[in-house]
């Protein structure tokens, strides 16, 4: 390939088979099924074959479309030099020389996972932010509810035993669609709704937390339907 790359033509082409490929691949050991993202980037710009040789013109596509979040990630890098980290120090001093020689791939290449992680996280810490405004504790304990809210995380918990049987409980976070508060139901049944989904629950209310400075209204004997409760 060629000696030295412009930093941003690696980026826009990491973020383009990222986009392809539907995540990036660090190096790991070379039993791994998977072609690392920055290998990938190299044989890409350098026109020697790909893992799936099929996927140059989608890439070549997502290229087309990547600029501005490359002109984002570089910008990234380069703020990273008063980071004080020699990760984003690099990061910093290989985008303002302009070039990219090979040893330098893999660091330059992550830089697109870096900011993706970032940018994800400071969307958390807002969204946290946000529900610790506006939630309120709801109801009073044994009180049934009703509410039309999204589900905003499914986390899968460790395995229980219920005498001969094992399940794997999910906490299900819910925030009503009007209100904004939030409320948690911890279901031992495999039949949760999809993160991302509006529902209707009834649920009874268990116990008032606060987590990370949310209020949060813990339901049990919920029951859920995107459509109707269909309770009886």
């Amino acid at each position: 390939m060629t000696a030295t790359l412009r930093p941003l033509d690696v980026v826009r082409a990491t973020v383009a088979v990222v986009a392809v490929r539907g995540g990036y691949q660090p190096i790991r050991c070379t039993g791994e099924a998977q072609v690392p993202t920055s290998w990938e980037v190299a044989n890409y710009l350098s026109g020697a074959e790909l893992s799936c040789p099929e996927d140059r013109e989608r890439i070549d596509a997502a290229v087309a479309g990547a600029a501005d979040t490359a002109a984002a990630v570089c910008a990234w890098c380069v703020a990273g030099a008063s980071n004080g980290t020699r990760y984003r120090t690099k990061l910093a001093r290989l985008v303002k020389s302009g070039r990219v020689q090979l040893r330098d791939m893999n660091v330059m290449a992550s830089a697109v996972a870096a900011w993706h992680s970032e940018k994800k996280l400071a969307g958390i810490e807002e969204e946290q932010a946000a529900d610790a405004r506006r939630s309120r504790h709801r109801g009073r304990i044994g009180e049934r509810l009703v509410l039309t809210a999204e589900v905003v995380a499914v986390i899968p918990l460790d395995l229980r035993h219920y005498g001969t049987v094992t399940r794997r409980p999910s906490l299900v976070k819910f925030r009503e669609k009007k209100s904004g508060h939030i409320f948690i139901w911890q279901a031992t049944t495999e039949r949760v709704p999809e993160c991302g989904t509006t529902v209707e629950v009834a649920g009874t209310v268990k116990a008032h937390t606060r987590y990370r400075g949310v209020a949060q209204t813990k339901l049990t004997y919920c029951c859920w339907s995107a459509t109707d409760l269909g309770l009886s």
